[in-house]
């Protein structure tokens, strides 16, 4: 639960919007991870389909860029430090 716990805080700090750090994990829970969606199996990728109209389809394509960064940094920091 601890585990949990940190995450979460890590990827509110790291991740999510100004605005979202004071919010709970039911409020991050029912504001992105319950959307309704649609997944789709095609040419061997799984696709997760939203809709573009809901209000928080502009947050987490925000936070998946921003996700998206970290991972780049740290990819690029972690073949800095392996050496030749």
């Amino acid at each position: 639960m601890i585990l949990a716990f940190n995450l979460n805080s890590l990827m509110k700090h790291l991740a999510l919007p100004e605005g979202w750090e004071s919010k709970r994990l039911k409020a991050v829970r029912f504001g992105f991870i319950n959307l309704a969606g649609r997944v789709v199996n095609r040419s061997r990728q799984l696709i997760i389909r939203l809709s573009g109209s809901h209000p928080a389809y502009a947050i987490l394509l925000e936070v998946r860029r921003r996700l998206r960064a970290l991972w780049m940094a740290t990819e690029s920091t972690v073949l800095a430090l392996d050496p030749p």
